[in-house]
């Protein structure tokens, strides 16, 4: 029997934790789609078209921290849509900076579109200023604001 939008949300969840872009890639569909609408410093593109765009797209952003800085999720609500294909995930994870031994929480939402068992489609809004601060990765993200300005 196929995986449910939950299930894979569940296996989501713990390739993110096992920081494994293997892990995740597998639970998505060859022509899915995963994007970023908003804008990151560790991301190189806002969207990542296909399985193997998304697996080497995450291999590039969690190369840098390594370990992950994600020691665990907690405040997870999981909102059903009247779509059985559509899921609605909001996320807390406790972080932590590796370089400064820090610790600290962001937090993110996933809009997530399954079919067959697998994803197709992904939609990640993360608190990129609070992982951005926790990373001690402001300036980049600063940066990276001025040059779209001059798009």
């Amino acid at each position: 029997m196929p995986r449910t939008p939950r299930q894979l949300l569940e296996c989501f969840q713990q390739a993110m934790l096992d920081f494994s872009p293997d892990a995740l890639a597998d639970l998505f569909a060859e022509d899915a789609v995963y994007e970023f609408p908003f804008l990151a410093p560790q991301r190189e593109a806002g969207r990542y078209e296909g399985r193997e765009q998304i697996r080497a797209g995450f291999t590039r952003a969690w190369s840098s921290p390594h370990p992950s800085p994600v020691v665990g999720l907690r405040d997870v609500r999981v909102h059903e849509t009247a779509d059985p294909e559509l899921i609605i995930a909001e996320h807390e994870f406790d972080a932590v900076n590796h370089a400064t031994g820090e610790s600290f929480t962001s937090g993110f939402v996933l809009i997530l579109r399954a079919r067959g068992g697998q994803i197709v489609d992904v939609r990640d809004y993360a608190d990129v200023l609070r992982l951005s601060a926790g990373l001690g990765r402001l300036p980049q993200l600063f940066e990276q604001l001025r040059g779209t300005e001059q798009m």
